[in-house]
């Protein structure tokens, strides 16, 4: 063999290598908070900040009642976040607890397990009087209600009804879950709007609190929290199941809990609501590639593309399944037409770096690369695996940490 053609399978096969392990690296799951509304909570007791024990569990079935974990931060922003929603479930507090009876209990978590140091009870003392908190705050010691109520992220919020079961879960607090909180809030303590108004405004529109639910569970979802963004996403669909965005959104969830029909039935509603709903028509053309129903993928992919021809995405999707079908020169053409978008996005930013299209970017490169191959290009071939390779290396030690974006997680959300 000569030594030029040697030199280019030995870097071939390397490279080769290096793009499979990369493709081939799990994507990141999301773990569980411990509770499921309609249940009922476990009841539990804690001390105060002056060491009284205060009985949050004798509340359940009496009173309306809110529970809110939260932490001294990580970083300011942290801070920032968590104390946004004290201070807005302060307001609520102050608006509703002498007039209904609301509730509302601060669930402090400890920096660390065991016994809580003085100076950090001073500490919070010092933020609950400067915000002019209202509601009990309380210590939760070893983090044993954190950890029996299975809480993943802080602040997080549980709201209980006055029978006693549990109404809401919602963990984080976007600013997008203000609103939502409010008329949540209002629920709770029996002071919703009249289904009358309701009416009213779904006639102008779609549903606005199915929409602001819709938003909250997308606010989950790009957290990378899918199984806390169902419970909002559920009742957005159930208060005006005529809005395609939901229906998307459960696609795409339905489709990452591998329930392959659910995620049919949910893009084919949005689709036959709105016709021209290209994100929908995509991701269809993705599920059915993915099955192996090529025919109904080639149709909503192309539909995708008759209504924005710059989707890099769909162009993507389309080349791998050309590809195969073994329509080579047709896969050549939709791969490399995704290739010139996603070259466009890129930026001197870290965005090219941990952006979702730089797996696919990763992807078309060594899609190309076989096909050029195939067809005894092997200087194009090697060039645009050797492209892959860079980009490939370059997110391999940009993060350490993370995982690259699956084929799974192509779908398109907004």
């Amino acid at each position: 063999m000569e030594a030029g053609t040697y030199l280019y399978w030995r870097k071939l096969v390397q490279t080769v290598v290096l793009i499979s392990i990369i493709l081939s690296m799990p994507s990141a799951s999301s773990a569980l908070i411990g509770l499921k509304e309609g249940e009922a909570p476990n009841k539990f007791t804690l001390h105060d900040l002056n060491g009284a024990p205060v009985d949050v569990g004798g509340f359940f079935g009496r009173k309306p009642v809110i529970i809110v974990f939260w932490g001294l931060p990580i970083s300011k922003s942290f801070l920032d976040y968590s104390m946004d929603e004290l201070r807005f479930l302060n307001d609520q507090y102050e608006l509703h607890h002498d007039a209904t009876g609301l509730e509302i209990f601060g669930i402090y978590t400890p920096e660390n397990d065991g016994e809580v140091p003085v100076g950090e009870i001073d500490r919070v003392k010092n933020l609950v009087k400067v915000n002019r908190l209202k509601f009990p705050v309380l210590i939760d010691s070893g983090f044993m209600i954190f950890r029996e109520y299975g809480v993943i992220a802080l602040p997080s919020t549980v709201m209980i009804d006055k029978g006693g079961k549990i109404k809401y879960i919602y963990p984080s607090f976007p600013l997008a879950a203000q609103p939502l909180f409010t008329e949540e809030i209002k629920g709770l303590i029996g002071l919703a709007q009249a289904s009358a108004e309701k009416e009213t405004e779904k006639k102008k529109g779609p549903d606005s609190h199915s929409v602001r639910l819709y938003n909250y569970a997308l606010q989950m979802y790009k957290k990378g929290l899918p199984e806390q963004a169902l419970s909002p996403l559920k009742k957005s669909i159930e208060l005006d199941a005529e809005f395609p965005p939901s229906h998307n959104l459960m696609g795409i969830i339905l489709w990452k809990q591998s329930n392959f029909e659910g995620a049919i039935g949910e893009f084919n509603k949005a689709v036959t609501l709105d016709k021209t709903y290209v994100l929908a028509h995509f991701n269809y053309g993705v599920l059915q590639f993915e099955g192996e129903k090529y025919p109904d993928a080639e149709r909503h992919l192309k539909e995708a593309l008759s209504l924005d021809s710059g989707m890099a995405e769909a162009h993507y999707v389309l080349g791998l399944l050309y590809k195969k079908m073994s329509r080579e020169e047709e896969a050549v053409r939709e791969l490399g037409a995704a290739l010139a978008i996603f070259e466009k996005r890129k930026t001197a930013s870290a965005y090219e770096i941990y952006a979702p299209y730089a797996f696919h970017r990763i992807s078309t490169l060594y899609a190309l690369s076989e096909l050029y191959r195939k067809k005894g290009e092997t200087g194009k071939a090697l060039d645009v695996l050797q492209q892959a390779a860079q980009l490939a290396l370059g997110l391999e030690i940009k993060t350490e940490k993370g995982n690259l974006h699956r084929s799974r997680d192509l779908m398109l959300y907004e």
